[in-house]
């Protein structure tokens, strides 16, 4: 049994490292940390370099779960959906595709001994990205993230800004990130010192999509 995530981005580690926090055990055969990370994640640096790498997964008979996370960005989800279905429509049983399951909305498609799930970030639904998603695990009370938000703005009337508005929520994040007691750490160390709030529903939702997709180990 081999099980593979091909993320888009950076997405695999904050997000392990969150479901880490919540005590969800790591897929049977990754347990160790550095074989998580070296094989069970699969980093295509983009999104065209997506459908190459589902296909050579799909062609690899070893695999018998395999995860695939994708950011919305402007196109929306439903145009992201509909790119991955008319990939997989060729290299997976009709019946598969005509029974998709959804767990907190990411697909999940039984192919006899082979599932594939698919999560488009934030949530499956709207326009966005990884740090869309994070931003749905502050706290509302946070009054840093607040105080963020005003300052970009801020920023974009000033004429100072730099970045595209399509980077808004980059800059948003870091941003927030910066004004934190270990200022400017990346996500996955952030979520590691608890800067985002593990109850949140937006986590369950992911973490059922995850539990769905992939084989995890059983508490000793």
């Amino acid at each position: 049994m081999s099980q593979l995530l091909i993320v888009e981005g950076n997405d695999a580690i904050p997000i392990a490292n969150l479901l880490r926090k919540r005590k969800l055990l790591a897929p049977i055969g990754y347990e160790d940390a550095q074989k998580f990370k070296d094989e069970f994640i699969k980093k295509t640096n983009g999104y065209n370099n997506l459908p190459k790498a589902i296909e050579e997964a799909l062609s690899e008979s070893n695999l018998t779960n395999i995860g695939i996370i994708l950011d919305a960005n402007d196109v929306g989800a439903k145009k992201r959906w509909e790119n991955l279905k008319s990939l997989l429509i060729d290299k997976v049983e009709d019946s598969a595709l005509e029974t998709i399951q959804n767990y907190g909305t990411g697909k999940v498609i039984l192919d006899g001994n082979l599932t594939i799930g698919i999560w488009i970030m934030p949530d499956n639904q709207n326009a966005g990205y990884l740090e869309h998603f994070l931003a749905k695990l502050i706290p509302a009370s946070d009054k840093t993230w607040n105080f963020a938000q005003e300052t970009i703005e801020t920023l974009k009337l000033s004429g100072f800004q730099a970045f595209s508005d399509a980077k808004t929520q980059k800059a948003l994040l870091h941003t927030w990130l910066a004004w934190q007691k270990e200022p400017g750490r990346p996500f996955g160390q952030a979520a590691e010192l608890g800067y985002f709030d593990i109850a949140s529903p937006v986590l369950d939702d992911f973490e059922a999509w995850f539990k769905a997709t992939f084989q995890l180990s059983v508490p000793a």
